[in-house]
């Protein structure tokens, strides 16, 4: 594969955090062969052939940072651990609550820092954090993730004017085609809620496995890397952006009855 990344230095130290499946997987199948070190931060090792496996749960820090310091140099870093849950409000335990936001925003926030010192020495670093349209367009009865997506897309910007020599960058990610769709913890058991959640969740399982391919999804964020100041959001797939689009420009009325309809709540 000739390598994607066009500048005249062109990035050679990958990092991915959640590289063993879904998307991570599949970026690391686009990188395959092309002129990159890539090193895979995870609790299961890639089974993609001159990947470096690091093992390190990203909800434990003293690891975590271990892991990220064991790497010798980072030109990027790609965030895409990721764990949802479908609860509502009033039922989701603590417990639970906790563990998504030390999966989805403290590991990103833990890896930036930890990586920061070698991204500095980069001539073109960037940072990749994979958020959802779900941070945008809030899903029901998913509230936590939605919250935690939210807040990857705020943890970019702010980067942006912080460090402005790191390219930070969140992705708006659409229902994408993976096995994440079926890890996804679904409470039952909730009273009057039931019939709504199982709706919104089986609404929102048959949206993802219809929706973009994970291999889609990964080009898009590996020409990321090839530029060199893209925005702090970025939003992929042309039917995702006019969605996203459209619900920000709706009155809240409006997002909330469309959110209804979409997962079938009403």
């Amino acid at each position: 594969m000739i390598c994607p990344f066009t500048h005249t230095t062109c990035m050679k130290n990958i990092l991915i955090v959640g590289g063993s499946s879904g998307i991570g997987l599949a970026i690391i199948q686009r990188l395959e062969g092309s002129e990159t070190q890539i090193t895979n931060i995870s609790r299961t090792p890639c089974a993609v052939a001159n990947v470096t496996n690091i093992s390190a749960d990203v909800t434990d820090i003293f690891e975590l940072h271990a892991a990220i310091n064991a790497v010798e140099k980072i030109d990027a870093l790609i965030y895409c651990a990721g764990f949802s849950l479908a609860a509502p409000v009033e039922y989701a335990k603590n417990t639970d609550v906790k563990y998504m936001f030390d999966v989805n925003i403290i590991g990103a926030t833990e890896c930036i820092k930890a990586a920061l010192p070698k991204l500095s020495e980069s001539e073109n670093p960037h940072v990749v954090l994979l958020s959802s349209s779900g941070g945008i367009a809030p899903i029901p009865f998913d509230a936590f993730y939605s919250a935690t997506k939210a807040g990857l897309f705020a943890l970019a910007t702010a980067m942006r004017t912080e460090c402005p020599n790191i390219k930070c960058t969140a992705v708006a990610v659409p229902a994408t085609q993976t096995q994440f769709s079926f890890k996804r913890k679904i409470y039952t058991d909730c009273g009057e809620y039931n019939t709504r959640l199982k709706s919104a969740s089986d609404s929102l399982i048959k949206t993802e496995q219809t929706g973009y391919s994970a291999d889609y999804v990964a080009k898009k964020i590996v020409a990321i890397l090839d530029k060199k100041n893209p925005p702090p959001k970025v939003t992929v797939g042309t039917k995702n952006k006019l969605m996203m689009f459209t619900y920000n420009i709706l009155p809240w009325r409006l997002q909330i009855y469309a959110l209804k309809k979409m997962y079938r709540i009403d």
